[in-house]
C-alpha cells in the first residue's frame, strides 16, 4: 500500500458487556476494506498515553486502528473505578474487535490485536481462543505469568496475598482499597525502578490516569498466567523483547514463545522495559511492526 495516507481520527464509544468503553479510531482515507488492528494498553494505563505515539504509523499505511479504554479506566464506564481484572480486559478486546467488525470501511477477516506489557499477555490468550476474523497478533514486552513475575519481585507470594487478606472484607462489601501502581517508599503493584520512572514522569502527565489499582485486583492479577496457552495458537505472533527488562523478565517470554507452534517472529532490543516508548527506538519498531503486519494481512 501507499506510504503516508491520509486519514480520519475521532472519538467513540462502543458497548462493552453492559457497559459503554471509550475508544479512538484512526480510518485511512481512500482505503474501502482496510484490515484493522485492535490495540489496548498496559497496567493501569490509558489509551491517551500513546495512542498518538503508534496509531498514525498504522493508519498511514492503509490500516484502520482502534485504540480504546478497558472497562473502569479512562473513560470508560464501569465500577469500581481502577478494577485491574485480567479475563474481563481480554473480554473488552473481544468487544472491540467486535465494533470493528462493525465499521463499515474495515474489512472484518482481517484483524489484529495489539498490546503492551500487561496486554501483551493479553494478545495471547485472544490467539488461544481467537474470534473469527482474528490472524495475528502483537505482542510488546508481554506479562505471560504473573505469578512468576510476582516471585521475581518478592521471592514469596505471602506479602500480595496477606495485603489483599488483610482489605478482603471491605473489597467485598464494595468499598475497595486501593494500592499504588507505583510508589516512592512502600508497597506497590510494581515495584522497579524503571517503571516508577515511566509511571511519573509519562503516564501522570494525563488527566484520566489513576496511579492506583483495586487491591482485590492482585489476585486476579496473580492468577492470569496466558503463557500456559501458549500450545493453543496457531496463529502468526510478533513479540517484541527488551533484554534488560526488569519489569517483565525476558527469558520468561522466550520460554513461553518456544513452546508456540505457530510462526512466531521475535524481534529483541538491548534496552529496559520502558524504552521501547521512548524515540526513536518507537519509530523504529512501529515502522516494523506495520511491515510484519501488512505482510500477514
Amino acid at each position: 500500500m501507499t506510504s503516508n495516507l491520509p486519514y480520519e481520527k475521532k472519538e467513540t464509544f462502543f458497548p462493552c458487556n453492559g457497559e459503554k468503553c471509550h475508544g479512538i479510531l484512526y480510518l485511512p482515507s481512500g482505503v474501502k476494506k482496510a484490515p484493522a488492528l485492535v490495540m489496548g494498553m498496559g497496567f493501569g494505563m490509558v489509551k491517551e498515553v500513546h495512542a498518538d505515539d503508534y496509531a498514525p504509523y498504522f493508519a498511514q499505511k492503509g490500516i484502520a486502528v482502534f485504540v480504546f479504554d478497558y472497562r473502569r479506566f479512562g473513560r470508560s464506564e464501569g465500577m469500581p473505578r481502577q478494577a485491574l481484572y485480567p479475563m474481563d480486559q481480554v473480554s473488552d478486546y473481544r468487544c472491540a474487535i467486535s465494533f470493528m467488525k462493525t465499521i463499515e470501511k474495515v474489512d472484518p477477516n482481517r484483524i489484529c490485536v495489539w498490546g503492551t506489557s500487561f496486554s501483551g499477555g493479553h494478545v495471547l490468550t485472544l490467539l488461544a481462543f481467537p474470534e473469527s476474523g482474528l490472524k495475528c497478533g502483537i505482542s510488546q514486552v508481554p506479562n505471560v505469568y504473573s505469578y512468576r513475575t510476582a516471585l521475581e519481585y518478592f521471592g514469596s507470594l505471602e506479602p500480595v496475598l496477606m495485603l489483599y487478606s488483610q482489605n478482603s472484607k471491605d473489597c467485598c462489601e464494595g468499598r475497595p482499597s486501593y494500592i499504588p501502581i507505583v510508589s516512592k517508599d512502600g508497597i506497590a503493584a510494581l515495584m522497579t525502578k524503571e517503571a516508577y520512572e515511566y509511571y511519573t514522569s509519562i503516564a501522570s502527565k494525563y488527566e484520566t490516569f489513576e496511579n492506583k489499582i483495586t487491591l482485590d485486583s492482585l489476585t486476579h492479577i496473580l492468577a492470569y498466567n496466558p503463557g500456559d496457552y501458549s500450545h493453543l495458537i496457531k496463529k502468526p505472533l510478533l513479540m517484541i523483547i527488551a533484554s534488560k527488562d526488569q519489569t517483565t523478565p525476558p527469558k520468561i517470554a522466550k520460554e513461553v514463545a518456544d513452546r508456540i507452534k505457530s510462526e512466531v517472529t521475535i524481534k529483541e532490543y538491548n534496552v529496559g522495559h520502558f524504552e521501547i516508548y521512548k524515540q526513536p527506538l518507537l519509530n523504529e519498531i512501529a515502522i516494523y511492526e506495520s511491515a510484519w503486519l501488512l505482510e500477514r494481512l
